[in-house]
């Protein structure tokens, strides 16, 4: 594991100090709810909701809703089918306004455990509609979409601060890393391969063996055009239900 994990954080970190200029600095936080119901041995149902501010937590910035049906494969892997609605807030031209994205996303989620640890591999291929924005009479417009697709690869490790495998209530770590390609119609994002990276560490409460609540910083580097880039220091708040 050790030899996975770390070679992405450097590379993150890599990619976030490879620029001197073009840099936008923000400070965001962001509120997560992550839900899983099991209908029966071979399928799951999840729905995650998210909450994300704008810099210095000034406003809301995104909103998704994401629901997914998942296929157990076996007892550690499972493919899932999604959807995705999410609204973006930006300013344009002096208005300030909301932008509508519409997903189809398929993943393959592999969990596994070495001793006290839980580890997860999670490989995620996202089509994506993004509109075509104008301003008209102090008012976005749509006006067609682009498509984009892109892969994330996400590595989550987590554990219990005792040594108890038959971990079901007390304090836990965590952390992860996930990278984002674009694949098709990156020249609609930031016509680059590479289109983002984020690193957590994070720190949770197993309030029984259906619910965690867990406490975080995530950093996220994310490539613009050209030579633009911003940095996004994250302070996450999330919830784990599993029924």
């Amino acid at each position: 594991m050790r030899r996975l994990f770390l070679p992405l954080l450097i590379c993150t970190i890599t990619c976030a100090n490879n620029r001197l200029h073009a840099q936008e600095k923000k400070f965001s936080g962001w509120l997560m709810s992550m839900n899983t119901i099991k209908l029966s041995d071979k399928f799951l149902f999840q729905f995650d909701a998210q909450f994300r501010s704008s810099d210095q937590w000034k406003s809301k910035e995104t909103v998704i809703l994401r629901p997914v049906l998942s296929y157990m494969l076996n007892k550690d892997a499972a493919l899932g089918l999604g959807y995705a609605a999410v609204s973006n807030w930006r300013t344009i031209e002096g208005v300030w306004d909301n932008i509508n994205e519409k997903r189809l996303w398929q993943q393959l989620n592999i969990n596994k455990r070495k001793g006290s640890m839980a580890i997860q591999h999670r490989f995620r291929l996202e089509e994506r509609w993004l509109p075509n924005i104008t301003v008209e009479q102090n008012a976005f417009k749509e006006n067609g979409h682009a498509f984009s697709s892109r892969l994330r690869y996400m590595t989550r490790v987590m554990g219990p601060f005792t040594t108890n495998t038959a971990f079901t209530k007390g304090l836990y770590w965590a952390a992860q890393n996930e990278f984002f390609l674009n694949l098709w119609g990156g020249n609609v994002v930031n016509k680059k391969l590479f289109d983002q990276s984020r690193t957590y560490a994070g720190a949770g409460y197993r309030i029984s063996s259906a619910v965690d609540a867990e406490l975080g910083y995530m950093f996220a580097y994310i490539e613009g055009r050209g030579s633009a880039y911003t940095r996004n220091n994250i302070i996450q708040l999330s919830s784990f239900l599993r029924l």
